[in-house]
């Protein structure tokens, strides 16, 4: 089994006390971890954390030479993009607004490529995963991202939620499909535990930190022989989130995990 840890959220205003906090004892163990990067946080952000006045422009994440430098210098950590700016839309309806992620409605073709550009000039290596905000993905977002040369780790329903008239949907609605009918009576359907391609890109499923099935997940990719992605949140962890994920990787020691960066599971 191959054991990944993706934290979101990433962005100009972090700092490398906010990483050495909760991750310097993981890091000693030589865990590594992916952490999704905002490439352009902005007030408008719903995951705005500075308590600087609100001017209101975008912040790249690059001009934070400390973090970059702090990141550059620690070779368990591998940035993946996590949206452009995380910044919700509004859609008018006929039942009046709705909140749209920044990534499940319309979407320009070229934009998680000018988010992509900002993380590798800022961290000059490639950057190959795409993290959707709150881990929704309309199609035109993922066309963007097609476009922009990347592989997505979303939530738990990759191959359901998207249509492109390609071959490869086509087989893999089938395969997830059977995936669910399989466990049917479970509280909850498990995340597919392999790397699924669809062509044009690739998609691994994750689970949050907070899910109730988190343990029994863990112990399904282990039957599988497969993958298991925690999602957990550099912003908003506490001392009892960090003692589940503790929690979390020592049962995978237990079951003999490799962990792994994130991108490594796309290469084959």
């Amino acid at each position: 089994m191959k054991f990944i840890i993706r934290d979101d959220d990433l962005n100009y205003f972090s700092t490398p006390a906010d990483i050495e906090r909760w991750y310097h004892d993981i890091f000693a163990q030589n865990i590594p971890v992916g952490f999704s990067a905002i490439p352009f946080v902005k007030p408008t952000s719903d995951v705005y954390t500075s308590n600087a006045p609100k001017e209101q422009r975008e912040y790249p994440l690059g001009l934070n030479q400390e973090l970059v430098r702090y990141v550059q210098e620690n070779h368990s950590i591998e940035i993946l993009q996590h949206g452009t700016t995380h910044e919700n839309k509004h859609a008018h309806t006929k039942q009046g607004e709705k909140v749209l992620y920044e990534y499940a409605g319309e979407v320009p073709r070229s934009e998680a490529k000018r988010g992509r550009d900002e993380l590798e000039r800022a961290f000059g290596v490639p950057v190959t995963l795409f993290v959707p905000p709150h881990d929704w993905i309309g199609t035109s977002g993922v066309l963007s991202v097609e476009a922009a040369g990347m592989d997505i780790i979303r939530g738990r329903g990759a191959g359901l939620r998207n249509w492109i008239p390609r071959w490869e949907y086509f087989t893999i609605f089938l395969r997830m499909l059977w995936h669910k009918l399989s466990h049917i009576g479970m509280a909850k359907v498990p995340a597919y535990p392999y790397v699924l391609n669809f062509g044009k890109h690739k998609e691994l499923c994750s689970y949050r930190l907070e899910d109730s099935d988190l343990f029994t997940g863990l112990e399904y990719a282990h039957k599988k022989n497969g993958i298991f992605v925690v999602v957990t949140h550099l912003h908003y962890f506490d001392e009892e989130k960090k003692a589940l994920l503790e929690k979390c990787i020592a049962r995978a020691q237990e079951l003999g995990a490799e962990f792994v960066l994130p991108s490594t599971l796309f290469m084959a």
